[in-house]
């Protein structure tokens, strides 16, 4: 004998009884199979009659009590998640003849989207169906992300449509929000998918999908993310090559831009011929202006004229105008770090110190709108045949929050191996040094003064940092990459850390940074 005992349904009304259940039990079991309308694990049962669906989660052993406190908590998260069909219930079945209990749900029987989506829409009321049917697959998507933390399986299969042009999710789990790695490659998968797409529906549907992201996240830097993502995704032929770069033209449109910053001509061209020798590293001058000084006066002595700024040009220090005004003169490639996000944004909603952010409003009130706006445009990364340059870690879909250390160091270097990548120069860490894999597979962690990379597969380079060492030296630190001999060398040179820190004190800064100055850590 068997009892059923419903928990709740999303929307907290009653829509089924055990009578319902009973009946679909008794119905033949659907066959799981891709591309069909009813796809899962194989061992997850379900049941339809055209108007309702049964899905028996056996993989579930709880005991009764267990079962009641497993499915009122996975209840209380749909409904304060709200992807799910409002009228969806959740209920157990205690078998007493054999002592087991089975979990399960069930809600009306909704058109899943890779077979609702798979026909052409040849007429113009069918195509607006499909891209409001997708608007709203993308806005469900996203606004879990924003709001919960969370994100959705992908898979079409997983979202369906009712009678009304509603879009829910169909699916029982959750993951963890991943930057829009996983949502990018949603959009290459349609992309690829679906033969009838053509680039009219592909400019309606970047519209609609930038209209969301900019609304729902209000932070342009997300396109970035998202068509970073993009371009290294594989397309299976050229008009499928179109429609990609058709999606990613429109995200281009944001305020960030992906090209070099850089001031004029003249700079432009000593940028195309990057052919020196001698090559200059550096990051995080944090708005040091003795220390950016004594660097740019070392490698103008050195007679290095090409090299590239690892981001975090302000923050921290006194002097944020100045430090953008001197390198917005000088001939080397320049990406963005956090700190210089933030400030162009005044958006400090992740990763900040209270002193950093009450650093970064100090920094918006010193600087005008040019600078910011400079600021806005630099790149996020630059990748070249020699290396990949961010300000953060290569594991980083934003490329400026995630940093290079002991214990991230093995990810990032498996990131570097698995995108054939040999050198990423990154700053953040303020810890000069290099991280490095042998071809061997053995990671070793080199702090002297020189280092040979040739020795190395793949290396993670840190300079250390202009403006604010924590490595427990008063010296601001850079580096020069020999790129005949492939060779790194860390350099430390002593400036006016003095000079510095009366400004910051006359200025009403906070103690602790500038004690950091002075003991370098």
């Amino acid at each position: 004998m068997s009892t059923i005992e419903l928990i709740g349904a999303v929307d907290g009304k009653h829509h089924y009884n055990a009578d319902h259940i009973a009946g679909l039990l008794a119905t033949e079991r659907e066959k799981l199979a891709v591309g069909t309308a009813f796809t899962g694990r194989p061992d997850t049962c379900i049941y339809a009659n055209g108007q309702n669906v049964v899905k028996i989660r056996a993989e579930l052993d709880l005991s009764h009590e267990n079962a009641r406190k497993w499915t009122a908590n996975v209840l209380q998260q749909e409904q304060q998640l709200a992807v799910h069909h409002p009228h969806k219930t959740w209920f157990i079945i205690d078998n007493q003849s054999n002592a087991t209990v089975l979990v399960g749900s069930i809600c009306p029987q909704l058109k899943p989207l890779n077979i609702e989506l798979k026909p052409s829409p040849q007429t113009p009321p069918m195509r607006e169906q499909y891209l409001d049917i997708l608007a709203d697959m993308f806005e469900k998507y996203l606004l879990l992300a924003k709001r919960h933390g969370y994100k959705l399986d992908e898979g079409l299969s997983n979202f369906a449509v009712d009678d009304k042009g509603d879009v829910y999710y169909l699916d029982d789990e959750y993951y963890s929000w991943d930057n829009f790695i996983a949502f990018s490659v949603m959009l290459g998968v349609f992309i690829r998918t679906y033969e009838w797409l053509d680039e009219a529906f592909m400019a309606k549907l970047t519209g609609i999908l930038i209209g969301l992201v900019d609304g729902i996240f209000e932070d342009p830097h997300c396109r970035t993310i998202i068509s970073t993502q993009l371009q290294s995704l594989f397309m299976p032929s050229e008009e499928k090559e179109c429609l990609l770069k058709k999606l990613l033209t429109g995200l281009a449109q944001s305020p960030i831009t992906s090209a070099v910053h850089l001031a004029n001509k003249e700079q432009l061209n000593a940028r195309k011929n990057n052919n020196n020798r001698y090559y200059a590293v550096m990051a995080d001058i944090h708005a040091n202006d003795a220390a950016l000084d004594c660097v740019l006066d070392f490698y103008r002595e050195q007679k290095i004229t090409q090299g590239i700024i690892l981001g975090d040009i302000v923050g921290y220090g006194p002097e944020p105008a100045y430090c953008i005004e001197r390198l917005q003169e000088s001939t080397f490639e320049i990406i963005k770090g956090n700190h210089d996000y933030a400030v162009a944004t005044g958006n400090t909603s992740r990763g900040f110190s209270g002193n950093a952010i009450t650093v970064i409003d100090w920094t918006i009130g010193q600087l005008n709108q040019q600078h910011r706006d400079w600021l806005d445009s630099l790149p996020v990364f630059s990748r070249n045949q020699h290396w990949l340059a961010v300000h953060g870690a290569p594991i980083d879909p934003a490329f400026f929050y995630g940093y290079v250390y002991q214990m991230t160091a093995e990810e990032n270097l498996d990131c570097l191996q698995q995108k054939a990548i040999p050198l990423c120069l990154h700053g953040h860490s303020h810890m000069p040094g290099v991280y490095a894999r042998d071809r061997y597979q053995r990671d070793h962690h080199c702090t002297e003064d020189k280092v040979d990379l040739s020795a190395y597969a793949h290396s993670l380079v840190c300079p250390g940092s202009v403006g604010q060492p924590r490595n427990g030296r008063r010296e601001t630190q850079c580096a020069v990459y020999d790129r005949e001999l492939q060779e790194m060398v860390f350099v430390a040179l002593p400036y006016c850390v003095d000079s510095v820190v009366e400004k910051m004190q006359r200025y009403g800064l906070s103690d602790k940074l500038w004690q950091r100055l002075q003991t370098g850590k």
